[in-house]
């Protein structure tokens, strides 16, 4: 049941300028694909305004507004025939953040793996259960939110949830969780409005394009598994292939997510299995193009 909402604070805001930030083929490519993030969190402190939605949504727009003003703009094609996020200070998609009251404690979705070392949160379980019939998914399309947060909060509970979805073309998964990790110290420090991040993100493009200018490529590994398989088409693609990207369709969300949890002891036995020259990141993916 959704029992509140917020905007982001306009005293944020009014910081971000107007800009064009260029997005890759491989970002417009997986423009319609979404990361969609639950995390779980303990009130241990027994503090009464544990995970705040007002000051979770400022500490949200605050890291947006001097760090991320990616979050808050949208994709276009620009005059240059480019795929770029075009951050507009006049008109910003804004996140949608809110609360989320659920009638049951979290501990009715938790589960833990068999040596009992690690707890799941299983989303099957909450959406047929919890009276949540599934949470939003960030699109540009529908609702026009390029970010939305939920804070799920259990009855009975020591523990809330938040909940986030975003588009893929914004963030890889390191990018995301520097994300969230910038999100949260902005979120503790937001009484000191002079606070800095410790760590702050570079955002400058020419900083990875200059490094692989002066890398040199090395042959790839190559995968006893894969031998067999014939050589990828050379596929030509059109001059600017931006329009069509961006033109791609949403990917559906997936209504039935399982989880499959490896041990360090199961990769190693894939990697012997493969082999065990590569690594285990490699193997592993030798041994998923194979299934594909």
């Amino acid at each position: 049941m959704l029992s509140g909402s917020t905007t982001c604070p306009r005293d944020y805001l009014k910081s971000i300028q107007a800009q064009q930030i260029e997005l890759s083929t491989l970002d417009m490519a997986i423009s319609g694909v979404n990361i969609d993030e639950i995390y779980i969190y303990k009130n241990s402190a027994a503090d009464p305004h544990f995970m705040s939605l007002h000051r979770i949504a400022s500490g949200f727009c605050k890291v947006v507004a001097e760090h991320y003003p990616i979050l808050v703009g949208r994709p276009l094609v620009n005059d240059e025939g480019k795929g770029v996020i075009n951050v507009d200070p006049t008109n910003l998609c804004l996140p949608d953040i809110a609360d989320i009251n659920v009638e049951h404690p979290a501990e009715d979705y938790m589960e833990s793996s068999s040596d009992g070392k690690v707890m799941f949160f299983n989303l099957h379980k909450f959406y047929k259960h919890s009276g949540v019939d599934e949470l939003p998914h960030a699109t540009y399309t529908k609702d026009h939110s390029a970010a939305i947060v939920r804070i799920i909060r259990f009855r009975n509970s020591d523990y809330a949830a938040l909940y986030i979805s975003f588009s893929h073309m914004l963030f890889d998964g390191i990018g995301a969780t520097a994300f969230f990790n910038n999100w949260a110290e902005c979120t503790r420090n937001l009484d000191n409005p002079s606070y800095q991040l410790q760590t702050p993100p570079v955002n400058d493009r020419k900083v990875v394009s200059d490094y692989f200018a002066s890398v040199e490529p090395t042959e790839p590994p190559h995968i006893q598994h894969l031998r067999e398989q014939s050589a990828v088409p050379i596929m030509k693609t059109p001059g600017s292939i931006a329009p069509l990207l961006l033109a791609a369709p949403e990917t559906p969300v997936f209504k039935e997510q399982h989880l499959i949890h490896f041990s360090k002891e199961k990769f190693e036995q894939i990697r012997q299995d493969v082999d065990p020259e590569q690594t285990t990141n490699l193997a592993l993916a030798a041994l998923l193009t194979k299934v594909l």
